[in-house]
């Protein structure tokens, strides 16, 4: 992400933040020892904040929502609710987390938190979406202080990975996968820092996931997973777990907490282990398997009919149902160091 989108997301938050602070002195006094999630993200966990945007990268339409309540299209990328509301609910905030850019967002939404994930975005400022213009507002000192209260996520990587480094070649001409994946940690790493300089104190970094095992993503005429892709998830995850090992130890002073939270792994299980976990179907997504079997592409296509039985909703996003296994888990490993 680029440093105009980093100076967006303190705009952002500060924005959010005053209109808490005009509204209600008593946030973070419930029973939560959290008072607020804040998502930041890509197309995973993007509850519909391009609904209203000129992009490719939308959802809000059928069969998209097709299990979510009321069988609506809310601009999430699956057939339900996505990770960002999962962790809401489990965390006992909200049951559902609303995009920052939505048309009925209310002051009681912000009160506990939004997503500002957009699909389409990533660190890389090939991927980013244009900044747009905020209203600053005044209350900044009291907007710190409920910053630090809430719980902060971030989850992106896996549109620069498979995009902007293995579907447009652009990027391979700049730097082998190495230096390319060392790049995008660079970049990952100092939208952390910049988000715990605003005063976010607990960060929960998601990995990329193994992208090379996405429908749209495995080897053409094979049902195997594009294993250069899934290395470079690795690589990427290996070297940003470092760093958030390095935050811990550099920036506790302040009570200061980041996370990182695999879904690699987790998920990669749930493909390697589908039987044990109720799916029968790994490779093909319920909507289609090609690369232009999501988004725009898919507006009012039919789905399958029996979704609880897909890992995966369309060619590169999972089900309600895979996500929230996944969630699960990692709510039970390592997600307890950030409350």
């Amino acid at each position: 992400m680029p440093d105009h989108a980093l100076l967006l997301v303190s705009s952002m938050l500060v924005v959010v933040m005053a209109h808490l602070s005009c509204a209600d002195g008593a946030v973070g006094t419930g029973k939560s020892k959290i008072s607020a999630v804040f998502m930041f993200g890509d197309s995973i966990v993007d509850p519909g904040n391009n609904n209203n945007r000129l992009t490719e990268a939308r959802a809000n339409f059928p069969p998209y929502g097709q299990d979510f309540p009321g069988g609506k299209a809310t601009g999430r990328f699956s057939n339900g609710r996505v990770p960002g509301d999962m962790l809401a609910s489990k965390l006992g905030v909200k049951e559902f987390l609303p995009p920052y850019n939505g048309d009925d967002l209310e002051l009681s939404d912000l009160l506990t938190g939004v997503a500002f994930a957009s699909g389409g975005s990533g660190y890389d400022p090939l991927t980013s979406i244009p900044a747009e213009k905020l209203i600053t507002l005044v209350g900044e000192e009291e907007a710190t202080r409920v910053i630090s209260e809430g719980i902060y996520f971030t989850a992106m990587g896996a549109n620069d990975i498979a995009n902007n480094y293995f579907s447009i070649p652009l990027r391979r001409h700049q730097y082998d996968l190495p230096s390319y994946v060392n790049f995008l940690i660079s970049s990952a790493v100092n939208f952390t820092m910049k988000l715990n300089d605003i005063g976010a104190n607990r960060i929960g970094f998601f990995g990329i996931p193994p992208i090379g095992c996405c429908p749209s993503q495995r080897k053409h005429g094979s049902r195997e997973c594009d294993t250069l892709q899934n290395q470079a998830a690795e690589l990427f995850n290996s070297g940003i777990e470092k760093e958030i090992e390095r935050l811990n130890a550099e920036r506790n002073v302040h009570d200061s907490r980041f996370a990182y939270l695999d879904i690699y792994y987790n998920l990669l299980e749930l493909i390697q282990q589908h039987d044990f976990y109720g799916f029968k179907e790994v490779t093909e997504g319920c909507c289609g398997s090609n690369v232009l079997n999501a988004a725009i592409f898919i507006q009012y296509h039919p789905a399958c009919p029996n979704a609880y039985d897909y890992i995966f909703w369309d060619s590169f996003h999972c089900t309600e149902k895979a996500y929230n296994i996944v969630v699960d888990e990692i709510f039970q490993q390592n997600l307890h160091y950030l409350m």
